[in-house]
């Protein structure tokens, strides 16, 4: 470097560098100096003070990345949890309404049973009835073709006729009355 120091010095206006002449490049050494020791200070100064700041904001993103895939790790773990619970709640559902249907159905056997029950006890009833009915019919209808009978044989045979013969011509005419006025129908022997 003395080399191109004392190049510099001793150059001539035509060989000077840049254009410079000694006492230019003389005044500039202590501007480059202070460049230089001012670089070095604004360095330690400023360059660390701002490189931690960004390392801590580097850091600090990172966390914060971090942070977030775990919440989104856990979000999908819940959204998962959900959709569990979804699937349960629906098989839950299921299976009450196949329950209900099934309870519905024993119900509605049940009733149908009852129902059939209640029927056959009335239709029983009503054939009590209606054998009770015709019974009753049979009865006043022997009554009165025993006084018409009796009545027309006395008025034929102008006598009265005797309580045997009364009565073996009374079953004979209700044997026959029967045989045709009393005959079951197919209707009433189904019912």
């Amino acid at each position: 470097m003395n080399q191109l120091f004392t190049f510099v010095l001793n150059a001539g206006v035509e060989e000077r560098l840049f254009g410079m002449d000694a006492q230019t490049f003389i005044q500039l050494v202590p501007h480059l100096v202070n460049f230089i020791i001012l670089a070095i200070v604004i360095t330690k100064i400023l360059y660390n003070p701002v490189r931690n700041v960004l390392n801590e904001r580097a850091s600090r993103i990172a966390r914060e990345f971090d942070e977030a895939e775990a919440a989104r790790t856990a979000a999908n773990e819940i959204k998962a949890q959900y959709d569990q619970r979804l699937k349960d709640i629906e098989l839950e559902r299921t299976a009450i309404l196949d329950d209900a249907r099934k309870l519905a159905a024993e119900r509605r056997n049940t009733d149908l049973a009852e129902v059939k029950k209640e029927v056959a006890a009335l239709k029983a009833r009503a054939d009590i009835e209606i054998a009770a009915e015709l019974a009753r019919v049979k009865d006043q209808v022997e009554q009165a073709i025993v006084e018409v009978s009796s009545e027309m044989a006395g008025k034929l045979l102008g006598v009265t006729i005797d309580p045997t013969i009364h009565n073996r011509l009374f079953d004979e005419a209700m044997a026959e009355l029967e045989a045709t006025v009393f005959k079951p129908t197919a209707a009433t022997a189904s019912a």
